[in-house]
């Protein structure tokens, strides 16, 4: 019984260094991120939605992005989830954004991901974005919201830019 308990225990351990990355292969991508995110020339695609109420919703064919270009932004997300209050007549479903991109900040202090948080406002629903970058290419995008249940979202990012 020992024999097998160790056997298991050994298999986990070669497992779970192998897994592991070097200190220096992070550094070196996790600059390149910072490199690509100061550019700010990039588009973020996600895959799958989560909502506050409810399971996750694969977005693989739904369109959705969030374009970086220099000192503006374009933002077209699916939304699921209930609006607390009334957004009136032709009020839009998804979230749409397309302007300037103010008081960006860029939190890099991590050692594995690198943070961006902005706020847009349209009308009288104001979004505060939390989008955490890590090197691998993936990404975690949150939406906190003044008129809507808060959402989150899952994807990956690239630096090939879709006009």
């Amino acid at each position: 019984m020992n024999k097998y308990v160790l056997l298991i225990i050994g298999i986990l351990s070669l497992s779970l260094s192998s897994a592991c990355k070097s200190t220096k292969g992070e550094t070196s991508d996790l600059s390149e991120l910072r490199k690509l995110i100061e550019s700010r020339s990039f588009d973020i695609e996600n895959n799958w939605a989560l909502p506050l109420r409810g399971a996750q919703i694969n977005l693989v064919t739904n369109d959705n992005h969030l374009r970086f270009r220099k000192d503006s932004i374009d933002i077209f997300l699916p939304y699921f989830g209930v609006r607390q209050f009334s957004g009136g007549y032709n009020a839009e479903a998804g979230i749409r954004y397309e302007g300037l991109l103010n008081d960006l900040e860029i939190d890099s202090s991590h050692t594995d991901k690198v943070k961006l948080r902005f706020e847009t406002s349209t009308g009288t629903e104001q979004i505060r974005y939390i989008i955490t970058m890590y090197p691998n290419g993936k990404s975690n995008l949150q939406l906190l919201m003044n008129q809507r249940d808060n959402i989150s979202y899952r994807g990956f990012y690239t630096d090939k830019v879709v006009e």
